[in-house]
């Protein structure tokens, strides 16, 4: 998005001048900006300590944010306090950019071509930026191809309340998956599971973390079940590397599952509930996401 902007005062810098002037971004970035050759002043790079007179012109070339989904922000809200925002994620989209730049300045989230939940949230919902929310409020993640409910922080007490309980254990979530065959009705699995060596893909390994979730088949077919999954500890593609060891993987994990017919449109994997106490009020709290059109779409075509 090109915006113009035209001189009204002599200032000393320009990237203080733009500071002023464009709400939602930090000086740190606006610096950034200019350093890319984002900025011109009166058509012309300079740098961000470039003194301005009255008359001169900038232009500035801001990051655009889109929904990756094509759908509406506000579509995705499932609950919202003062202190929390709870959301249906859909599937495709993006946590936040890779690397750690976005954290040290987080407007850098918009400025990458690929839309993410950072992005959105400082888009939709900027107040949360703006009360100093570490991560844009984000307290946990879910893979991008992975749908489902998700709790954001508002505030940085929120925040640190909800990463306390992540941490603790007291957050109680129950995915929903479509695998391959058909599982024991009910099963734990108890299972390190770790990255294989030089490899980014986890699986079980006796070298790896201690790992435990509980499955339950809510119903089958000849050719998959849908299971319902409750990890005990928050190991990373936990749920994933558990079924995968139980021969069950989930249908589309382009790490575990055989190619093959019926061929899902992407990883079949929704966090479907999330229970917690509320961090303040202290009242019992859960949130359920349905599952999306694609997911049931593709339970209904199985045989």
């Amino acid at each position: 998005m090109k915006k113009r902007i035209v001189v009204d005062q002599d200032l000393p810098r320009l990237d203080a001048f733009l500071a002023k002037r464009l709400t939602g971004y930090s000086r740190v970035f606006l610096k950034d900006m200019i350093g890319r050759g984002n900025v011109t002043l009166d058509g012309a790079r300079v740098d961000a300590d470039q003194p301005i007179e009255e008359g001169q012109v900038v232009d500035v070339e801001l990051p655009e944010t889109a929904s990756s989904s094509g759908e509406d922000f506000e579509s995705w809200v499932l609950y919202e306090d003062k202190r929390l925002l709870v959301l249906n994620k859909p599937s495709g989209l993006l946590m936040h950019p890779l690397g750690d730049s976005w954290l040290k300045s987080p407007e850098a989230a918009r400025a990458g071509r690929e839309t993410n939940l950072a992005a959105e949230l400082q888009v939709h919902r900027p107040a949360i930026l703006k009360a100093g929310t570490p991560r844009c409020g984000i307290v946990h993640r879910l893979d991008r191809p992975t749908s489902g409910v998700l709790a954001v922080a508002k505030d940085p007490e929120s925040y640190a309340a909800l990463v306390d309980m992540f941490k603790e254990r007291f957050m109680d979530k129950t995915y929903r998956a479509i695998v391959r065959g058909a599982p024991p009705e009910k099963v734990r699995v108890q299972a390190p599971i770790g990255r294989e060596p030089g490899l980014r893909r986890v699986v079980v390994t006796p070298l790896g973390k201690t790992a435990e979730t509980d499955f339950r088949v809510v119903s089958k077919k000849k050719s998959g079940a849908l299971v319902e999954a409750k990890p005990r500890t928050g190991r990373t593609h936990q749920i994933r590397a558990h079924l995968a060891h139980l021969g069950h993987p989930v249908m589309g994990d382009p790490e575990f599952d055989r190619r093959g017919v019926p061929t899902p449109p992407r990883l079949m994997l929704h966090a479907y509930r999330l229970s917690f106490e509320h961090p303040f009020s202290g009242r019992p709290a859960r949130f359920e996401a349905p599952a999306p059109a694609d997911f049931l779409k593709f339970w209904k075509t199985l045989k």
